[in-house]
């Protein structure tokens, strides 16, 4: 699989941890953000070509994200995930790559990053 540089935005700190380590192992360069803020910061400095991102954050909604981080990387796969499986539609309409929801498949995972 080819690197690439990951950035993982969710508030929930453990999933972040756990998501890093699997990729890690994956030979990935990854990094991540519990805030929608904090993660808008980090992207501009790593400007990475994936993009993990929750839905349902303390400072914002993922979903109502994507334009801008899509408007910072054309190129950027943007992988939305979130255990309400109702917004899979919305966040493909929206301009999310991947919807999977939580709680998420590693191999999917690793199956999408691979193809990008």
């Amino acid at each position: 699989m080819n690197k690439h540089s990951i950035l993982i935005v969710d508030d929930e700190p453990e999933v972040c941890v756990l998501l890093k380590s699997y990729l890690i192992r994956k030979n990935q360069d990854v990094c991540y953000s519990t805030s929608l803020t904090e993660g808008l910061l980090k992207f501009e400095s790593l400007k990475p070509n994936v993009l993990i991102l929750d839905h349902n954050m303390p400072d914002g909604l993922g979903i109502e994200h994507i334009a801008k981080f899509k408007s910072l990387n054309k190129s950027l796969c943007i992988v939305i995930i979130s255990a309400m499986s109702n917004l899979k539609e919305h966040a493909l309409t929206n301009g999310a790559d991947y919807f999977l929801e939580k709680p998420i498949s590693l191999q999917t995972l690793n199956s999408i990053i691979a193809a990008n």
